[in-house]
């Protein structure tokens, strides 16, 4: 029998078992007993609908940048929802589009022109990889179709972007893609100079050069990557790397994709990751922090010379044959804006350099565990690495496996993390706002749930 829950608004059942979360069997329901069902948010706070309070060490999946319960975003989402809540976006724009496609044009390097909105962030990869491959095409350049990306990178779920899976351990993309796939993998490890303990998880500029000269450039359409290599094992790519791969595509004609779903909006300490580099990407892609998670939107922004190369090509070929209904819908647009606003107006850009720096300094006083290996990060993304081998795990099986019961008893202490490739490495990313107290919250909770986690092995 299904087990149901109650809805803490109006007092009626609900029946979980109806709900397949993502990445997961069907048979992992949302119950009392599994996921925790959540009602409400404020700030870095989640509670479930039993009144558990649970601190968000992962910003709701890396969007959340404003904290939750901002009735600031709640206003001007009904506001705009009663003026004009949706449009045919294929044939009409709205002044909340207009308005947020100009700001990302500002706050863009020079050389951005224009801004393609999506309902979220694969889609807005998706945008990226087709225009890459079309401007190729117009060029004559028909035989460039590969993408190179990153060791253990990870860039979406829609088929363009699982292309893009650097073997990410928790994808399974050879059930969907089989052997017909476009995408590259430059291999692991990171050799270049500046690279920590996150290089044994990630690839870097030579790594990129190596998997181009065997591929042959002439069929290399882009290069796609995360500028901290946030998805492998939050390896904290220094800014140099980034500087190296521009560098290798220009030599090559290539175009840079600049993935910015999880690092962009303030979360490095700066409004962009790339923006630490001085770097100029071909493509920027966004979601997440953009409006902070309070609607679904994403965009990618599209470099001067790739725009300029497909409008002077033929007729047909000047066309980009895509689009989502929920693109630019104007309520995530307007709700995005003032998004940006809040960011600005509360520097939180400085905050997240100031509060991560001090998340990673307490994450490093738990080298008295045995399973510590290293805490690494740029702004307010940190990763924590566990487990320098599977025999360490004792009794919860390997090493990945005993992340996974730590994740979970973590969850049971109060505090909400994730786990990245290779699984052995948790993701940290609270909403920016978070107080100092709180980040000491997070560090003491860890320390909680190493020390069980001894006991138990």
């Amino acid at each position: 029998m299904t087990a149901t829950a109650w809805n803490s608004r109006t007092g009626a059942d609900l029946s979980p078992g109806f709900v397949w979360p993502p990445f997961s069997p069907p048979t992992a329901e949302l119950d009392p007993q599994g996921l925790p069902i959540l009602t409400s948010g404020d700030g870095v706070w989640l509670t479930g609908k039993d009144g558990k309070r649970y601190l968000d060490g992962v910003g709701a999946l890396e969007a959340m940048a404003v904290g939750h319960g901002r009735t600031r975003l709640v206003g001007v989402a009904a506001r705009q929802m009663q003026d004009l809540a949706f449009l045919d976006v294929f044939r009409y724009s709205s002044e909340p589009a207009l308005e947020l496609a100009e700001k990302l044009i500002d706050l863009t390097p020079a050389g951005m022109k224009k801004v393609h909105f999506t309902p979220g962030g694969s889609e807005a990869v998706e945008v990226a990889l087709k225009l890459a491959i079309q401007y190729h095409w117009v060029r004559g350049d028909t035989r460039r179709r590969k993408v190179v990306t990153r060791f253990g990178a990870y860039h979406g779920v829609t088929f363009g972007a699982m292309n893009c899976d650097g073997r990410y351990y928790a994808t399974r993309n050879d059930i969907y893609l089989g052997d017909t796939r476009f995408g590259v993998v430059a291999e692991g490890p990171a050799t270049g100079p500046g690279w920590g303990m996150g290089a044994r998880h990630a690839a870097g500029a030579p790594e990129f050069a190596a998997t181009i000269e065997r591929e042959g450039p002439e069929n290399i359409a882009a290069v796609i990557v995360d500028a901290c290599a946030t998805a492998s094992g939050v390896a904290s790519a220094p800014p140099q790397d980034l500087v190296a791969l521009r560098k290798l595509c220009d030599e090559h004609g290539i175009l840079l994709i600049v993935d910015e779903i999880i690092t962009g909006f303030c979360r490095t300490g700066k409004m962009f990751a790339h923006q630490l580099s001085g770097v100029t990407p071909d493509f920027l892609t966004f979601s997440k922090a953009l409006s902070s998670g309070y609607m679904p939107i994403g965009a990618t922004v599209v470099r001067d010379r790739v725009v300029d190369e497909i409008a002077q090509s033929e007729k047909a070929d000047r066309v980009f044959a895509h689009g989502h209904t929920y693109g630019g819908h104007p309520v995530a647009c307007a709700v995005a804006l003032e998004n940006i606003k809040i960011l600005q107006e509360e520097c939180l850009a400085d905050r997240a350099r100031e509060m991560g720096a001090r998340l990673r300094e307490g994450l490093w006083s738990l080298g008295h565990h045995d399973a510590f290996v290293d805490a690494r990060g740029v702004g307010m993304l940190t990763g924590l690495e566990l487990f320098p081998s599977d025999d360490q795990a004792g009794a919860l099986g390997n090493a990945v496996a005993a992340c996974g019961w730590l994740r979970r008893e973590l969850r049971d202490l109060g505090l909400v993390t994730l786990t990245v490739h290779p699984g052995t490495v948790f993701l940290l990313a609270p909403p920016l706002v978070i107080e100092g107290s709180e980040i000491d919250r997070i560090v003491e909770l860890f320390d909680a749930g190493l020390t069980r986690m001894e006991a138990t092995r």
